[in-house]
């Protein structure tokens, strides 16, 4: 579970450095949504975990390998992974998604966990809470006041969003989750103690936060 949610976490830092490629408005509205995420402080607990959890180093190594490379490649052309990918496109504002998820696993191998840890985490040896802690970091009042701001204002986020809580994008990304094209690159990321069940979990949660649609 630990390097699960990091991974998710580390995927958000990395989209706020990646938001430049977003076209117009869409792009200030995630902006917006990227300065909420306490970075500094899950820099800290992931650089925690990485000291104290073997699974989880072994997990930061495999991202950074060629091997990895190899895994998404074969992640990136199974069929129901590009219907995710263009129903996103398509209820994004016409953006092309794949260049940004791109960017985002560029930025994921390239990220540099921090040398320091406060000593209040330091002194933790409670692993098994490092899901909860990072659900914790984040300011769930706040996202949730900052997307019902911007399904009012914002008619290409509000397109977004109800893309996002649609019935639709679930059973899409279930249709992934069974693929037996994604087995075999699914099962290689298991053995590199990286869950893909926890992080489908962990961004159905963060999606539920906002308010439902009519």
């Amino acid at each position: 579970m630990a390097f699960s949610a990091s991974v998710s976490l580390f995927l958000v830092i990395s989209a706020i450095t990646c938001l430049n490629s977003v076209s117009g408005d869409l792009r200030a509205d995630l902006k917006d949504f990227a300065a909420l995420v306490p970075r500094r402080r899950i820099g800290f607990i992931a650089a925690r975990y990485y000291i104290f959890d073997p699974k989880f180093r072994q997990a930061v190594e495999f991202i950074r390998s060629d091997e990895f490379l190899t895994t998404w490649q074969q992640v990136r052309a199974a069929p129901d992974f590009v219907n995710i990918i263009n129903y996103l496109t398509e209820n994004g504002s016409g953006y092309d998604i794949t260049t940004l998820v791109d960017s985002l696993l560029n930025r994921l191998r390239a990220y540099q966990l921090s040398r320091t840890v406060p000593v209040e985490l330091m002194l933790r040896r409670d692993l098994t809470t490092f899901l909860w802690d990072i659900v914790q970091s984040l300011p769930r009042t706040r996202i949730y006041s900052l997307i019902s701001q911007k399904k009012r204002q914002s008619s290409e986020f509000a397109k977004l969003y109800k893309a996002l809580r649609d019935k639709e994008f679930k059973e899409l990304v279930q249709s992934a989750r069974r693929s037996g094209q994604l087995q075999a690159p699914i099962k290689k990321l298991k053995q590199k103690s990286i869950n893909v069940d926890e992080l489908l979990q962990i961004l159905f949660e963060v999606i539920s936060w906002g308010p439902q649609i009519s």
